[in-house]
C-alpha cells in the first residue's frame, strides 16, 4: 500500500501532500457526504499494517523528485487517521525529519475521547477534528456512525484536546442542506463551540460528489448566513482552492492521476494545479483512462469532476 499521494488541492492548506495510513474507507463513520464513497469497514479497532520507516522513506523520495512539491503534509485519507495505532511515533518522526513543513492531521474527532490517541497527536502543528452536530439524531443522520459511538463522549474528547494540546486548534463543521443547517442545530453547535474554545472554526459544505447521491451542499449566501452563528473574526468559511502555476510533464502522470483520485474526486483545473501538469498532458491521460472504463466523469454543483469508476 502506498501511504503518500497527491498533493490534492486543498481550500485551506494549497498543496497538501497527503498521507495515508490507513486502508481505503476503513472509517469510525459512514458520512453522507464523504467525497472518498461509502464505509466499506465500519469500525473503532486500531491497526498498524504499515511501518514508520516505510512512510518516511516515500516522503524523502517525493522531496527528491520535488523539492518545493507541497505547502503542509496532512494526515488525510479515505478513512480515519486515528484509527492507525501507531499515529503518536509517526507524528514525532516525520516533524524531525521534516520540520520546516506545517504537519496537519484532519480527524473526524471520533477517537479523541481515548487520551493514548490525544498523546499521539501533541507534536503536530494543526489538528482539524469534526463536529458536524450537537444533537444525536442530527449526528446519526449526518455522520452515520459506529453504533457504538456517542456523541456526548466525542464532545467530551475534543474538549479534553483542546485543554491538552498546545498547537493550532480547528474546528471543522461541514453543512449538508436540510440536515444540519436548521438555527435550532446552529444554535446547540454555536454553544458547543463556545465551549470548546477551537483557535479557528472552519465552515464547510458539500463541494465535491458525495457519498450519498442525494446530498447537496449549501451556496454562498447561504454559508454566510450560517456564519453568522459563529464568532467573528475566527470564522472561515472555506472557499475554492485557486491552485499554483502549472509545471512541466511527469512520465508518471497516469499513475499519480490515479493516486489522486483513489482518495476524493477532482475537476481537471484541480488536478493541473496540484500535480504540476500542463492541461493538455493531462488531458490526454485522463480521456485514455476514461476510454479503458478506469475513471467516469461526474457532473456535480455544474462542475465536471473524475473519480474511479468502481468509486460507490
Amino acid at each position: 500500500m502506498k501511504t503518500i499521494f497527491g498533493p490534492v488541492p486543498s481550500r485551506r492548506l494549497g498543496r497538501s501532500l497527503g498521507i495515508d495510513v490507513i486502508p481505503p474507507k476503513t472509517c469510525t463513520y459512514d458520512c453522507i457526504y464523504c467525497e472518498s464513497g461509502r464505509t466499506t469497514n465500519l469500525t473503532l479497532e486500531q491497526q498498524c499494517g504499515i511501518s514508520i520507516r516505510q512512510v518516511l522513506e516515500e516522503l524523502e523520495n517525493f522531496f527528491d523528485l520535488h523539492p518545493d512539491g507541497a505547502d503542509a503534509l496532512t494526515f488525510s485519507s479515505a478513512g480515519e487517521p486515528t484509527l492507525y495505532r501507531d499515529l503518536g511515533p509517526l507524528v514525532l518522526a516525520i516533524k524531525e525529519k521534516f520540520p520546516s513543513l506545517p504537519l496537519v492531521v484532519l480527524t473526524n474527532g471520533s477517537l479523541l475521547w481515548k487520551p493514548e490517541v490525544r498523546r499521539g497527536l501533541l507534536a503536530a502543528d494543526r489538528i482539524v477534528p469534526s463536529l458536524d452536530a450537537a444533537s444525536e439524531d442530527v449526528f446519526r443522520r449526518v455522520n452515520r456512525p459506529h453504533p457504538d459511538l456517542d456523541l456526548s463522549l466525542i464532545i467530551e474528547g475534543i474538549e479534553r484536546l483542546r485543554e491538552e494540546y498546545p498547537g493550532s486548534l480547528h474546528l471543522e463543521i461541514l453543512l449538508v442542506a436540510n440536515v444540519n443547517d436548521h438555527p435550532e442545530e446552529l444554535e446547540k453547535i454555536s454553544h458547543l463551540v463556545k465551549r470548546i474554545g477551537p483557535d479557528k472554526i472552519e465552515l464547510n459544505t458539500v463541494v465535491r460528489p458525495p457519498a450519498r447521491e442525494k446530498t447537496r451542499g449549501l451556496n454562498a449566501h447561504q454559508m454566510a448566513r450560517v456564519a453568522g452563528f459563529f464568532p467573528r473574526g475566527r470564522t472561515d468559511v472555506i472557499g475554492t482552492f485557486e491552485g499554483c502555476r502549472e509545471g512541466g510533464g511527469d512520465e508518471n502522470l497516469e499513475r499519480r492521476v490515479l493516486g489522486l483520485l483513489m482518495r476524493r474526486p477532482c475537476t481537471l483545473p484541480e488536478m493541473a494545479a496540484s500535480l504540476g501538469a500542463h492541461r493538455p498532458d493531462l488531458h490526454r491521460v485522463l480521456s485514455r483512462l476514461c476510454r479503458d472504463a478506469f475513471l467516469k466523469r461526474y457532473v456535480f454543483n455544474e462542475r465536471e469532476y473524475y473519480c474511479l469508476s468502481e468509486r460507490t
